[in-house]
């Protein structure tokens, strides 16, 4: 199975940081945030997704990297909700 191990990092620094912010936690934001934030890092891809793979990821210093794209994408879509653009008039 082919994996992008970035994915889960940036799904894991997201449960870590959204609760320190005050904006909609619902699942097109979050998927939003998520998006913004892979769209903004290097893949890592791994054919299994072990705890190994992220721990070597994660000594390659992409720990910082990957939180600022989160807290960015965070407070782009606290800023630019998508969901009230489907809103039908």
């Amino acid at each position: 199975m082919l994996h992008n191990v970035v994915e889960d990092l940036v799904e894991e620094w997201l449960e870590k940081v959204l609760p320190k912010y005050d904006c909609c936690k619902c699942e097109k934001c979050r998927m939003d945030m998520a998006a913004m934030s892979l769209n903004k890092l290097k893949p890592h891809y791994v054919v299994s997704r072990d705890l190994y793979s992220k721990a070597r990821y994660l000594e390659l210093g992409a720990q910082n990297t990957i939180l600022m794209a989160v807290v960015t994408s965070v407070e782009f879509v606290k800023d630019h909700p998508r969901h009230d653009q489907l809103t039908v008039k």
